[in-house]
């Protein structure tokens, strides 16, 4: 059986069919001194509260108050009553429909009404397993056994049954999105697609270079491209960006017919402002006169 259990919690312990936010829990139980001959062999009535939030999908952390009532000494007329205050860590493991199995460890302080046979306040540590059982979306039925040791020595065994009101909603954060890494520069294709003056016309003689650069495109689907257009100095700048971006839209669209899909290109215009040859000769302001081609690998 202990076989079974453990790896029923391994095999499940990421799932959780609850995803309550927070929940309070109303309990009543016993109080069993073990291993301490300074308290009578007898259960004392045990009641309290806890209230719990949710830290992650299966884990969560309480606040806890149990009071023992009349817990009764070894000798006559000693009694004293048993205020105990604590914080836990809960860790649930889904095993069956609505139903799992939490482990829960933590630590708390003891207050006694009475002190006698050297029995003082003190600090205690605590251990504990659990079962949780959805009777109703908001009614979760609740048992524990936990094993609490007091730092003077005392230890008790502690069985509550409670039933637990579960409220607000657990959401995850949502993982941060991990940035797009930028496309890298593969490298700058020069075209020889010379315009004549004014104009965004490509001579048919021009045709074949773009189909090569558009049948390379295609042979890399990993690849996109900006087109940059670019004038000589010829005219005011406002015209000239115009006319770039017309002329870096014209080598677009033939490369778009040579069957390269749209977005993968892109296209801009550059006026006048990177010049490659002097604008104070007509051979200069020929060469200005050029689309290239930014070529980019995701």
């Amino acid at each position: 059986m202990k076989k079974v259990l453990a790896l029923s919690l391994v095999l499940s312990g990421s799932l959780f069919a609850a995803n309550n936010l927070f929940e309070i829990t109303p309990q009543v139980g016993g109080t069993f001194h073990i291993d301490n001959d300074r308290y009578k062999d007898s259960a004392d009535l045990s009641y309290g509260l806890k209230f719990a939030s949710r830290v992650a999908p299966s884990v969560l952390v309480e606040l806890g108050y149990d009071r023992a009532d009349t817990a009764k000494g070894s000798e006559p007329r000693q009694s004293t009553d048993i205020n105990r205050y604590y914080v836990n860590l809960v860790k649930e493991f889904e095993v069956w429909d609505k139903t799992d199995i939490y482990i829960l460890g933590g630590f708390g302080y003891e207050d006694l009404r009475h002190n006698f046979q050297n029995m003082d306040d003190d600090f205690f540590g605590q251990y504990g397993v659990g079962l949780r059982h959805e009777l109703a979306e908001y009614l979760h039925l609740k048992t524990e056994v936990r094993h609490l040791a007091s730092f003077d020595g005392r230890s008790d065994v502690i069985a509550m049954v409670g039933f637990s009101i579960p409220f607000g909603t657990y959401t995850q954060p949502e993982p941060e999105p991990t940035p797009a890494s930028a496309p890298a520069l593969s490298h700058i294709h020069q075209f020889s697609v010379q315009f004549p003056f004014d104009s965004t016309n490509i001579a048919p003689e021009y045709n074949a270079e773009i189909a090569d650069f558009a049948e390379y495109m295609k042979q890399n689907p990993n690849q996109t491209a900006i087109i940059n257009g670019h004038t000589d100095s010829t005219g005011s700048a406002v015209y000239n960006q115009k006319l770039s971006e017309r002329r870096a839209t014209a080598v677009k669209e033939k490369i778009i017919e040579e069957g390269v899909a749209p977005e993968r290109l892109e296209s801009k215009g550059y006026g006048a402002t990177q010049p490659v040859a002097t604008n104070a000769t007509s051979e200069g302001r020929k060469q200005n006169r050029r689309v290239e081609a930014e070529v980019y690998t995701k």
